[in-house]
């Protein structure tokens, strides 16, 4: 496959990835402050912290970046900013991808761009953010029920993935270190709302009581749902493993070093349970996997991507700023 291809279906679908994740955490922190005292500084920022932004102009006020998350096109990791990215990889592929995902993901960008968006965000904060997470499943499900299983497939999971588990790992450790209450407020509805809340920023809120019936501990339960838990597709695990299943369909038999980075990050962390991890440090190792994540996107724009002509900046810049490649 030619290296231009697959770095395109690579970022293509990261940026809507990207989209769907801003706007999930958005709309579980205003429902949160609607319905709980939260200290100031713990209200707003952490989310700035979760998407890797460090330069918003001004006070980490909720309009203010709501707006910037949302509308601001100079920030890489905004909601209409990561829909134009994905919308411009979609453009210079559309070979590889069907018609009707690009028709689909042409109109998200120009609805995005025009009144009829504006106008639901103004009227309806929550149901703009559910449809941004609605246009995102359905284009991962016509991408998955149109685009030929190939190489070109396997890096548009690659992208889709390595995504998630950077902003699992982050979601996780900022709300688990930040957003927590006073150790006086353990085990009280405060104390389960932020964990309710976490699980919702993931999309793990029914698949977690599906699957783990009262806990003892809410907070131990949860970080061994959202780290190890390998059904869950929003898991770091699952995404690893998931990652490390597309690089082994790219490399064939011989195999590649990411492959091997992949199932080694996966291996580490499955390791321990998930007590062992706590005790040893749970924002560590969350660290660790954010960090070993950027290195394994940089070792895959090495390995695939002609790193000897220059990336396109909005690609380079995303991965730069976010250190989320």
């Amino acid at each position: 496959m030619i290296s231009r291809v697959a770095e395109h279906c690579f970022w293509m679908s990261r940026y809507l990835e990207r989209a769907e994740n801003t706007a999930r955490i958005l709309d579980v922190n205003q429902t949160l402050l609607l319905d709980f005292q939260v200290p100031l500084e713990q209200q707003w920022r952490p989310l700035l912290i979760i998407c890797g932004v460090n330069d918003m102009p001004g006070k980490p006020e909720a309009e203010a970046v709501q707006h910037f998350m949302t509308w601001e096109p100079a920030n890489l990791s905004s909601i209409v900013a990561s829909v134009a990215g994905a919308r411009e990889n979609a453009r210079i592929i559309r070979e590889v991808i069907s018609a009707e995902m690009w028709e689909r993901l042409n109109y998200y960008h120009l609805w995005m761009q025009g009144l009829q968006a504006r106008a639901l965000y103004e009227s309806s904060r929550s149901e703009f953010y559910n449809q941004i997470k609605r246009i995102n499943q359905l284009l991962h499900g016509i991408a998955g029920g149109t685009m030929a299983h190939g190489e070109a497939w396997e890096f548009y999971q690659l992208g889709r993935y390595l995504e998630r588990a950077s902003q699992t790992a982050r979601i996780l450790d900022v709300k688990y270190h930040i957003l927590l209450p006073t150790p006086d407020q353990v085990g009280t509805p405060v104390d389960q709302a932020h964990w309710v809340a976490i699980l919702t920023s993931c999309s793990g809120y029914e698949p977690f009581h599906k699957k783990m019936r009262s806990p003892a501990d809410m907070g131990v339960a949860v970080a061994d749902f959202l780290i190890l838990e390998p059904q869950f597709p929003r898991s770091v695990c699952h995404c690893l493993n998931e990652c490390r299943s597309a690089a082994s369909a790219i490399a064939g038999q011989n195999g590649s070093e990411v492959e091997v980075q992949f199932a080694d990050l996966a291996n580490w962390l499955t390791k321990s349970d998930i007590t062992e991890i706590i005790r040893n440090g749970l924002h560590e190792s969350l660290t660790t996997v954010v960090n070993r994540i950027h290195e394994i996107g940089e070792l895959i724009h090495r390995t695939y991507f002609d790193v000897s002509m220059q990336s396109p900046p909005l690609k380079r810049a995303v991965g730069q700023s976010q250190s989320q490649s």
